[in-house]
C-alpha cells in the first residue's frame, strides 16, 4: 500500500502545502547568504515531486495548496499581489516543467531510466527554471524597483529554482510515488549494516569537509569530492531511491553548510561562493542519479538477457523433444510404410517384393557359404473357379486360409510369402539339411485339410508344387525352374508336387 493511499485525496495535498511551506521557510533560512542569495531554493522541487506522482486531473487541489502556502509565507516580507504573483511563477514552473517530462516519457518517470533522468535534468534545469526566473526577475525589476541588473535577477532565479528542482525532486518523487512503507521493506535485515556504515562514512566525510577547517592550504588533499564515496557505493549497492535520499542529504548538508559562511566554497565574493557551491551540489547529484539509473539498467539488461537465454535453452530443449518425437514418429511411419510396401495386404505375410528381396539375400549368402536353398512355389487348385462360382469374398477367405495353414506348418527359419494371385512361394535354407520331399507331401497334407465354409457346406483346397533348388544360378532362374515344375505338376493332375530336374537327388534324400 502506498502512503497515504487511503487518505490520499486529500492528505496529500494538504501534505504537499505544508511542505512547500517548509521548504520556503528552509530555504530563507537556511539556504540563503547574507547577501540574501539563495543557494538553492526548495519549495518549488516539493510541488514539482507532488506533479509528477499525479494524474493531471489531481493537480488543481495540489495547486491550491500551494498558492495557499506561497501567500503566508511571502506576506511577511511582500504585498499579497506580489505573494500571488511569485506564487503564479513558481506554480507555472512547475506545471510545464511536469508537462513537458509526462509529454516526453509517454508515462510515469522512472529514476531507473537513464533516459528519463536526463529528461528531467533537461527539462528542469534549462526550460523550467530559465522561463520561470524570466517573470521572477521581471517582478524584481519592475514592481520592486530593485538596484540590481535584470539579467542578474534572472540568474540568481534560475540557478535557485534550478539547483533546487534536481536535489530535491528525485527523492521526493520517488517517496510520493511508492511510499515509505514499500521503500523500507526492501532493506532488509543483511543490508542494513551496509546502510548505516554508507550513511556514517558520507556524514562524517560532510563534516570534515563543510565544518571542520580542512579545506585551507595545509589540507588540501580532503577534497570535497571525498563526499561523493558514500553516495556513489549506495547508488551501485542499493539503487536510485537510496541514492538520491542520501545525495540530498549530503547536497542540504553543502548548501546550508555555505549559507552558514563554512566550507571549502567561500570566497570573498559572495555570489561566487553560492555559485560554486551551486555548481557542486547540482553535478554531485546528476553523478549520483546517472550512476544508480546506469548500474540499473545493466543489472536489468543483464537479467533480461539471462532470462532470454533461459527461455532460448528452454525452447531448444522443447524443439530438440520435439524434433526426437517427430523423428521417432517418422522412423515409425517410414517403418510401417516399408512394412506395407513388402507386406501382402490380404495375408498379412510377405508380397512378390519383399520375397524377391529375401531370395537374393538367400543367394549371395548361399554364394559364400557354399550351401544350396530350395524355393517352391505352391498354386491352389482351380482357384479361379472358386472365385467365379462363389464371389471374390470366398476366394479372398480361400487365400487366407490357405496362408495360415502353411505358415504353421514351417521353421521358423523358412520364408513364406505370396508371390502373385493364387501363387505363393517359400524359401527353404540349407536346403541340403531338409528333406524336401518330405515337406513337400507335409504341406500337400496340410492344404488338404483347408475347408472354407461356402453356404451350407464347405469348400476343400488343393494346391500344387513345384521345387527348384539351388546350384548357383540366379535367383530369377531358380524361380524359372520352380515355375517349370509346377507347371507339370499342373499337367499331371494337380494336388501334387514336382521338381526341378536339378534337384531331383536332393528330393530322394531319405526316402
Amino acid at each position: 500500500m502506498t502512503l497515504f493511499s487511503k487518505y490520499r485525496a486529500v492528505l496529500f495535498p494538504i501534505i504537499t502545502g505544508l511542505l512547500y511551506y517548509l521548504g520556503a521557510y528552509v530555504g530563507v533560512h537556511f539556504a540563503a547568504l547574507e547577501s540574501g542569495i539563495v543557494v538553492l531554493w526548495p519549495p518549488n522541487a516539493v510541488l514539482l515531486a507532488a506533479l509528477l506522482s499525479q494524474p493531471p486531473r489531481s493537480w488543481w487541489p495540489l495547486v491550491l495548496m500551494v498558492m495557499v502556502a506561497e501567500v503566508l509565507a511571502d506576506v511577511p516580507v511582500f504585498t499579497v499581489t506580489q505573494a500571488l504573483l511569485f506564487g503564479a511563477i513558481n506554480i507555472t514552473e512547475c506545471m510545464v516543467a511536469a508537462g513537458l517530462i509526462r509529454y516526453w516519457i509517454s508515462g510515469d518517470l522512472d529514476w531507473n531510466e537513464p533516459r528519463d533522468v536526463s529528461i528531467f535534468l533537461v527539462t528542469a534545469f534549462f526550460i523550467a527554471a530559465p522561463l520561470a526566473a524570466v517573470g521572477g526577475a521581471s517582478v524584481y525589476t519592475f514592481l520592486l524597483t530593485s538596484d540590481t541588473a535584470f539579467l542578474t535577477f534572472w540568474r540568481l532565479w534560475w540557478i535557485g529554482d534550478a539547483t533546487g528542482l534536481v536535489i530535491l525532486t528525485p527523492f521526493l518523487h520517488m517517496l510520493f510515488s511508492t511510499g515509505l512503507k514499500v521503500r523500507g521493506a526492501s532493506l532488509v535485515w543483511p543490508v542494513q549494516p551496509e546502510m548505516a556504515a554508507a550513511w556514517v562514512f558520507g556524514l562524517v566525510a560532510c563534516f570534515l569537509v563543510f565544518s571542520w577547517n580542512l579545506h585551507s592550504e595545509a589540507y588540501m588533499v580532503l577534497t570535497p569530492l571525498v563526499v561523493l564515496v558514500a553516495p556513489i557505493w549506495v547508488a551501485i549497492r542499493f539503487g536510485p531511491f537510496a541514492a538520491s535520499f542520501m545525495a540530498t542529504a549530503i547536497a542540504l548538508y553543502a548548501a546550508f553548510a555555505t549559507a552558514a559562511g563554512a566550507g571549502p566554497f567561500i570566497q570573498g565574493d559572495q555570489d561566487q561562493s553560492a555559485l560554486l557551491a551551486q555548481e557542486f551540489v547540482v553535478l554531485f547529484t546528476v553523478l549520483v542519479l546517472y550512476v544508480a539509473a546506469f548500474v540499473h539498467q545493466d543489472r536489468r539488461k543483464s537479467h533480461e538477457l539471462r532470462r532470454a537465454l533461459s527461455e532460448v535453452r528452454q525452447l531448444n530443449e522443447v524443439l530438440e523433444e520435439r524434433v526426437q518425437l517427430r523423428t521417432r514418429e517418422l522412423f515409425q511411419a517410414n517403418e510401417r510404410l516399408q512394412l506395407l510396401a513388402m507386406t501382402d495386404e490380404l495375408t498379412g505375410i510377405p508380397n512378390r517384393r519383399h520375397m524377391k528381396s529375401l531370395g537374393e539375400e538367400e543367394v549371395r549368402r548361399s554364394q559364400r557359404s557354399q550351401r544350396p536353398f530350395a524355393v517352391m512355389l505352391l498354386d491352389i487348385d482351380y482357384f479361379k473357379q472358386v472365385n467365379d462360382r462363389y464371389g471374390h469374398a470366398i476366394g479372398d477367405l480361400s487365400l487366407k486360409a490357405f496362408a495360415d495353414a502353411i505358415a504353421s506348418s514351417l521353421r521358423s527359419v523358412d520364408r513364406f510369402g505370396r508371390w502373385g494371385g493364387e501363387e505363393f512361394m517359400i524359401i527353404v535354407p540349407d536346403s541340403d539339411q531338409v528333406d524336401l520331399s518330405y515337406l513337400s507331401e507335409k504341406l500337400l497334407e496340410c492344404i488338404r485339410e483347408v475347408s472354407v465354409p461356402v453356404d451350407d457346406h464347405r469348400h476343400n483346397l488343393t494346391a500344387s508344387i513345384g521345387v527348384a533348388e539351388w546350384h548357383g544360378a540366379s535367383f530369377d532362374k531358380l524361380v524359372s525352374g520352380a515355375d517349370d515344375a509346377l507347371y507339370r505338376a499342373k499337367e499331371k493332375g494337380r494336388d501334387r508336387v514336382e521338381f526341378n530336374p536339378c534337384c531331383l537327388e536332393a528330393a530322394g534324400k531319405g526316402v
